[in-house]
């Protein structure tokens, strides 16, 4: 194998080598994130056709793309996420470099987070005076730590954007068990809803017939007195 040969062999080994890596990028209106991907080409007599092909995080969607240059964008639907893709001539000893610039949509809306914390309020203050009243409050204090928690979560600065996305998904289990606690302070709601309910109801019943009661026999003495 002769020096050439040997030289166009390592360019086809290194050659498709692509590094890619995410950057925050933030701008007046919204805050975005970048992933630029890097091609190199290590040869130092050919051209090299380098194919570019880089999956994007799962929860990102065509639309969630703000630039893309002329890089291409599929559906794998083993992988289960989008990707984008190219194919470029570079130079002998060239660098490529492409940007994805994405909607920041690692982020749960903090109208989200105030409907949740509303609704366990809502729903705790029901408890009262009932049997449930103790587990209802240990619920919903649980409740409220885990919200903050979400809230100190996003608000904090991320030491870079691989942990801002994985922050977001810690996030969202810690959402889906506030859902859970509320599924199941629905169905304490459920339990007492036929008795404690009853129960108030039969008072609003005697109470108003008592009353109608004493307003009759008043009635009744004036009457007489007549």
């Amino acid at each position: 194998m002769n020096a050439k040969q040997f030289s166009l062999l390592r360019s086809f080994a290194f050659g498709f080598l692509v590094f890619w890596f995410f950057g925050f990028l933030v701008k007046p209106a919204y805050a975005s994130v970048t992933l630029r991907v890097v091609a190199v080409n290590p040869s130092e007599e050919s051209a090299q056709s380098v194919p570019i092909k880089v999956y994007l995080p799962v929860e990102v969607k065509p639309e969630d793309i703000i630039y893309k240059g002329d890089l291409e964008i599929a559906y794998d639907t083993q992988q289960g996420s989008y990707y984008v893709f190219g194919e470029y001539e570079i130079k002998p000893l060239e660098t490529l470099e492409k940007e994805i610039e994405i909607k920041d949509i690692w982020l749960i809306e903090e109208a989200e987070i105030a409907s949740s914390r509303k609704e366990a309020r809502d729903m705790f203050s029901a408890f009262d005076k009932t049997p449930y009243a103790d587990k209802a409050q240990v619920l919903s204090k649980g409740i409220e730590k885990k919200l903050k928690e979400i809230e100190e979560m996003q608000a904090g600065l991320a030491s870079n954007p691989a942990q801002h996305i994985s922050n977001y998904r810690y996030c969202l289990t810690v959402l889906k068990s506030v859902k859970s606690d509320l599924a199941e302070a629905k169905s304490l709601f459920k339990d007492i809803g036929p008795k404690g309910l009853a129960g108030l109801t039969w008072k609003i019943i005697v109470f108003i017939i008592g009353f109608l009661g004493v307003l009759s026999l008043g009635f009744y003495i004036i009457w007489q007195k007549q």
